[in-house]
């Protein structure tokens, strides 16, 4: 893939409130590489969380909510458990960044995807995204009696 990311230096304090890469991953499936469209997304929105739209045959994307922490520990040291699990490769593969995500299919089973990722799109999406949010800062960006209303209001489901 070619990433048409800026060679620039990002501005030490942005203005901008959602950045989003587009990239090619592959999933690696019975011996098999298969090319996914993908974007991610990252916004002070939702300061703690990382968006991966994966575009496969269906009508809408397949969504995954990831945690930026984890993204950012995952491209050093394999990181995550459960749902996610986030590793950098090695040695030839060096330049990969591998997601292992497992989900239910509705019959209650559990599918698991591997998704092989180029390490410098996703490192450079992480960089952007500090930009908009520095790390530590997620909680400068969050209304947290908003979100205790909705809570009270709605219920965790709102």
């Amino acid at each position: 893939m070619t990433h048409n990311e800026p060679t620039a230096v990002p501005p030490q304090h942005s203005t901008a409130w959602l950045c989003t890469t587009h990239l090619m991953l592959h999933a690696i499936t019975a011996g098999r590489n298969i090319p996914v469209p993908a974007c991610l997304a990252y916004s002070a929105e939702d300061p703690y969380t990382v968006y991966l739209d994966s575009h496969t045959d269906t009508a809408v994307p397949v969504t995954w909510a990831l945690s930026r922490e984890l993204l950012t520990a995952g491209t050093r040291r394999r990181s995550g458990a459960g749902a996610v699990s986030i590793y950098p490769g090695h040695g030839d593969d060096a330049d990969s960044l591998y997601l292992l995500l497992a989900g239910h299919d509705g019959t209650g089973e559990t599918d698991t995807l591997l998704l092989r990722a180029q390490a410098a799109d996703v490192e450079a999406f992480l960089r952007w995204s500090e930009h908009i949010v520095p790390p530590g800062q997620e909680s400068d960006h969050l209304d947290l009696d908003e979100l205790v209303r909705q809570l009270l209001e709605h219920g965790p489901d709102a």
